[in-house]
């Protein structure tokens, strides 16, 4: 089997890339064109929608010119029999904002094929995002008691790689919940929380054999550590 991983340099991308070993092309911007040409496949899998949410709500015009012609170009000019979209539980819990709005209208390009809402993640290379302001003790704007699903990115890689099938609009993420103040003050950061909107992210729909959403916590106090150098 040949899986195409379009954005296999981002966060979500290398975790698929790894879940998948040889079975794996990875594509990156570098070699797009060189990938395209060596097909077909028999799937490709679109981990190249951007994860700039606080972009897209400068730039939304840009953000979806970029997110919708990256998934038509993929599904009109890559050969492959299945296509996977990467997509984002804000497709459902967003569409008042640019970002989710984007996604969901990118769904609407893929339907009839498999569509993966994933929620908030961490792993070592997380360099954004509510984790990380958590982490710098910076302003985070949203409600402290929006609960949301965190779910290693390893995990959802393997999860998505070994659900290459499936079909139609599938919601992935921990199988508990846990809120954003919880996880502040259990590695006692002095955060702020900035924001009155409530941004709860989880599926609608888990497995028990799910990750379990609060141990984001262990590994965040862990990520503390080796920041700081303590042991």
């Amino acid at each position: 089997m040949r899986v195409a991983v379009v954005g296999a340099g981002g966060f979500v991308g290398t975790a698929v890339t790894r879940a998948l070993g040889s079975a794996a092309v990875p594509v990156t911007r570098a070699n797009y064109e060189e990938a395209r040409r060596s097909g077909p496949f028999d799937v490709l899998v679109n981990a190249a929608c951007s994860s700039r949410r606080y972009w897209a709500r400068q730039h939304p015009d840009d953000d979806r010119r970029e997110t919708l012609d990256t998934t038509r170009a993929l599904l009109r000019d890559w050969e492959w029999d299945r296509f996977v979209q990467i997509s984002t539980i804000s497709a459902r819990t967003q569409l008042d904002t640019p970002y989710g709005r984007n996604r969901a209208e990118a769904e609407k390009l893929c339907e009839g094929h498999l569509v993966v809402r994933l929620g908030p993640m961490y792993g070592d290379s997380n360099t954004k995002g509510v984790l990380m302001d958590i982490l710098k003790e910076q302003p985070v704007y949203t409600h402290g008691e929006s609960r949301q699903s965190f779910a290693p990115v390893e995990w959802c890689g393997e999860w998505v790689a070994s659900h290459l099938g499936a079909e139609g609009v599938r919601e992935v993420g921990a199988r508990t919940t846990v809120s954003l103040r919880e996880i502040r003050d259990a590695v006692g950061s002095r955060s702020v929380f900035a924001g009155d909107r409530n941004d709860d992210q989880f599926p609608l729909a888990t497995e028990p054999d799910w990750p379990d959403a609060a141990d984001v916590i262990g590994w965040l106090r862990a990520r503390s550590r080796a920041l700081t150098g303590e042991s």
